[in-house]
C-alpha cells in the first residue's frame, strides 16, 4: 500500500488544469480501477486459487452482473425496464449466481484444459450478443451498439441533494443539470468549495468510496468463508478430489457452490464496471482488457492468498495508469513524462532497426548467466538473443519502412500488454507461486473442558 501511495503522489496530472479538481479525479479514477480488478481477482481466487477450478470465465460472470444492471435499470422510454438499482443488482447477482451452478454440474468433470475452454467461450459468446442483440442495446438511438443511459448510484443526490428538483416545467432535473446549477446546494459543490476545486467534486470521487467499501465487505466475507470448515474443504478438494470424497464430502455440490458464489462476486464488480464506463460497448469485453489482466493479477500476486490478489491488482492498476500518461505526454511536449515517453520510443527505435546488436547484448547477458550459475536468467536471456537473430533476418529496411511512414514510434498501447506479459513470464520463471503465494495454517483447536 506505501508504493502505491507513493506512486499516486508522484503520478503527474496536465499542468493547464485545476491540480486538486485534477488530482482528485486522478486518484478517484485508480481507486476505482483498482477496486473492479481486485474484486474480479479476489472472485477468480475462490474458483480457481481454492477450488482448482481452471476458470477462464470471470468476464463472463461480470458481464452477467454489468449487462443485467445496465439494462434492468436503464428508463423504459430508452429500451430499458426502469428497476431501482439495488434490485437489479441482487437480482443480476442471483442470475450469475444460478449460471455459475448450472454450468458445474455438467462441465466441472472435465478435465482443467477442457473447463477453461468451455469458460472463455461463454464470454465470447456473450460479447458478440452484445455486438448484435436488439434486447442487449439501451439508449437514445435503437441502432446503436451498447448499453447506455443507466443510473449510477446515488449520482442524483450527489449532484442533486435530497429531495426531487424541478425546473421551470416541473420535470426533475438530471444530475448533470443540477451540476450546473449553482443555486443547488450539494454535496459535490460543498466539497468542491472546500477543497477549491472550482467546480463540483467529481462523481468518481463517490464512486471511489463505494468500490473501497464493497472491496472491504467481499474481502471480509471471503476471508470469513475461507476459516470456516467450507473453505477447507475447498481446499482439501483442490488438493486432492478421491481423497475429500472418500471423507465423505461431495465433491460435484461443493464445486458447484463455490463457482457460484465466485460468479456473484464477479457479477457485483460487473455492476462497478459498467458504472465506472457510463456505458457499455462491446470492446469492454475483450480478453486483452479483461480475462488477460484478472490472470495476470492471479498469477502475479499469488493463488491461495487474498494479499496476492491485491498485490497483482495494484500492479496492473499501477501499469494501464502509467502507460495511459505516457500516451498523453507522447505527442505533446508540454505534457508531464515527455521525456521518458520519448526515450522509450528512442529504446524501441534501436530494437527494431539494430536487432543484431540487441540479440548480441542478449547473448552476452546468457553467457555471463551460466557462468555465475543463473539459470533463469542465462535461458531468458537465450531465448531474447534467438528471437532477435531472428529479426535481422526477417527484417529488412523496407519492411520498417512499410510499416513507420516517417519517425519509428511505438504504439504504448501494446507496450501495455507487453509490459504485464513480461512480468507474468517472469513471475512464472523465477517464483511460480507468486509475490505473496498462500500460507498453510493450522486452525485453532478449542481447548478442552473445564478439568475442575
Amino acid at each position: 500500500m506505501a508504493v502505491l501511495l507513493l506512486f499516486v503522489v508522484w503520478l503527474p496530472v496536465d499542468p493547464a488544469s485545476n491540480f486538486m479538481f485534477a488530482k482528485t479525479l486522478q486518484v478517484s479514477n485508480l481507486a476505482t480501477f483498482l477496486s473492479i480488478y481486485l474484486i474480479l481477482s479476489l472472485s477468480l481466487n475462490l474458483s480457481t486459487g481454492y477450488t482448482g477450478l481452471l476458470n477462464f470465465g470471470v468476464i463472463f460472470f461480470a458481464s452477467i452482473g454489468a449487462i443485467g444492471v445496465g439494462v434492468l435499470t436503464a428508463p423504459s422510454d430508452v429500451a430499458g425496464y426502469g428497476w431501482p438499482i439495488i434490485p437489479a443488482l441482487i437480482f443480476s447477482m442471483i442470475v450469475a449466481a444460478i449460471s455459475g451452478w448450472l454450468l458445474a454440474l455438467p462441465t466441472a468433470r472435465l478435465r482443467g484444459d477442457y473447463f477453461a475452454v468451455i469458460t472463455i467461450s461463454l464470454g465470447e459468446v456473450v460479447r458478440i450478443l452484445l455486438s448484435g442483440e436488439p434486447l442487449l442495446k439501451t439508449g437514445t438511438t435503437q441502432g446503436a451498439i451498447g448499453i447506455q443511459r443507466f443510473p449510477q448510484p446515488l449520482e442524483q443526490w450527489w449532484f442533486c441533494g435530497r429531495g426531487s428538483k424541478l425546473d421551470a416545467n416541473g420535470v426533475e432535473l438530471s444530475p448533470f443539470a443540477c451540476k450546473n446549477d449553482e443555486t443547488i446546494d450539494s454535496v459535490a459543490r460543498t466539497i468542491g468549495e472546500i477543497l477549491n476545486f472550482g467546480q463540483p467534486a467529481p462523481y468518481y470521487l463517490l464512486l471511489a468510496i463505494i468500490g473501497l467499501i464493497c472491496v472491504g465487505i467481499v474481502w471480509r466475507t471471503l476471508s470469513m468463508l475461507y476459516s470456516s470448515p467450507w473453505g477447507r474443504i475447498l481446499r482439501s478438494i483442490r488438493e486432492d478430489e478421491d481423497v475429500a470424497q472418500h471423507h465423505g464430502h461431495d465433491v460435484m455440490t461443493h464445486k458447484a457452490s463455490a463457482l457460484a458464489v465466485s460468479a456473484a462476486i464477479a457479477a457485483f464488480a460487473g455492476a462497478l464496471f459498467a458504472w465506472y464506463l457510463g456505458s457499455l460497448q462491446p470492446s469492454f469485453m475483450q480478453p486483452s482488457r479483461t480475462t488477460f489482466l484478472v490472470w495476470a493479477a492471479f498469477v502475479i500476486g499469488g493463488a491461495g492468498n487474498n494479499r496476492g490478489m491485491l498485490v497483482g491488482a495494484m500492479i496492473i492498476t499501477l501499469n494501464e495508469f502509467v502507460i495511459n500518461r505516457l500516451v498523453a505526454a507522447q505527442s505533446s511536449s508540454s505534457q508531464p513524462l515527455h521525456e521518458l515517453a520519448v526515450s522509450i520510443d528512442t529504446v524501441f527505435a534501436w530494437l527494431v532497426s539494430e536487432p543484431f546488436q540487441v540479440a548480441l547484448l542478449m547473448l552476452t547477458i546468457s553467457v555471463i548467466g551460466y557462468l555465475f550459475k543463473r539459470n533463469a536468467i542465462a535461458e531468458s536471456s537465450a531465448w531474447m538473443g534467438s528471437v532477435f537473430l531472428l529479426m535481422v533476418w526477417l527484417l529488412h529496411q523496407r519492411s520498417i519502412d512499410e510499416v513507420f511512414r516517417g519517425d519509428i514510434q511505438v504504439n504504448l498501447a501494446y507496450v501495455k500488454v507487453l509490459i504485464i506479459g513480461l512480468i507474468i513470464v517472469i513471475s512464472l520463471k523465477f517464483n511460480e507461486r507468486g509475490l505473496l503465494p498462500e500460507v498453510p495454517y493450522r486452525p485453532e483447536r478449542p481447548i478442552g473442558g473445564d478439568p475442575s
